[in-house]
């Protein structure tokens, strides 16, 4: 399931960010509304 909590997102290895920095390039999920978790 992909993460849909800024906590998920952080356990899955992944980032919060709009823009999605290098090595996070491809969004998984989200954080919270609008922010893609990388």
């Amino acid at each position: 399931r992909a993460p849909n909590t800024e906590v998920q997102c952080r356990k899955a290895g992944g980032v919060c960010s709009d823009r999605c920095p290098p090595p996070h390039s491809r969004p998984f999920g989200r954080c919270q509304q609008g922010i893609p978790c990388c």
